[in-house]
């Protein structure tokens, strides 16, 4: 994965890959990216190139990630005829489970752009319900919906973001598997010198 954002932390950065449903949820995908990299992580995610990517170089970099988060609307997104109709967004998931990655899925009870961010065919609609659910068997959504104490769902899935970057889980990722394979080359290397010359 090409990760974008200006990482500073070193072994301690993280690797986010952002997917979601193209049309109606950039906004939502930006502040993602402005939070995730205001801590100092990485992310990437499926439109760098094209609002069409794909689905293999996408599943590739999702395993090349450390989270994978999930930001899913009323729309069920892009279906691809050649993987049984399922979207991007599904494959991309699929990705994500099947790597073991940590999984933070978030759903939005308010529609960002009500003229592309709502499924209109009944198929697809069905598609995104059984999605939901599927998520549901994998991890604990949060609900982004209006609070009772007056806080919108925007500020709610902000407030999430905010947090999973400041207060990451441990890495699951490549960088993961890099950064201990060097401790234990290092420990390695400590064991083989003089007693003399251990610190």
């Amino acid at each position: 994965m090409e990760a974008k954002g200006r990482v500073q932390g070193g072994n301690s950065a993280h690797r986010f890959y952002i997917s979601s449903p193209f049309l109606g949820l950039k906004k939502e995908r930006e502040e993602a990216k402005k939070l995730i990299t205001h801590r100092n992580h990485a992310y990437g995610d499926s439109y760098g190139g094209s609002p069409e990517p794909l689905v293999e170089p996408c599943q590739r970099d999702v395993r090349a990630s450390d989270h994978y988060i999930l930001i899913i609307g009323e729309r069920y997104g892009t279906r691809r005829p050649e993987h049984g109709g399922r979207s991007v967004t599904e494959l991309e998931f699929e990705a994500a489970v099947e790597a073991g990655r940590s999984l933070h899925a978030f759903h939005l009870g308010f529609v960002p752009d009500v003229r592309i961010g709502i499924e209109r065919e009944a198929e697809a609609q069905a598609a995104l319900t059984a999605f939901r659910r599927r998520v549901s068997d994998h991890c604990v959504p949060v609900d982004c919906s209006d609070q009772k104490d007056g806080r919108s769902g925007w500020e709610v899935f902000s407030e999430q973001i905010t947090d999973l970057a400041a207060n990451s889980p441990p890495k699951t990722g490549e960088a993961a598997l890099s950064a201990t394979t060097a401790q234990r080359h290092y420990t390695s290397q400590e064991l083989t010198k003089e007693p003399s010359k251990r610190d």
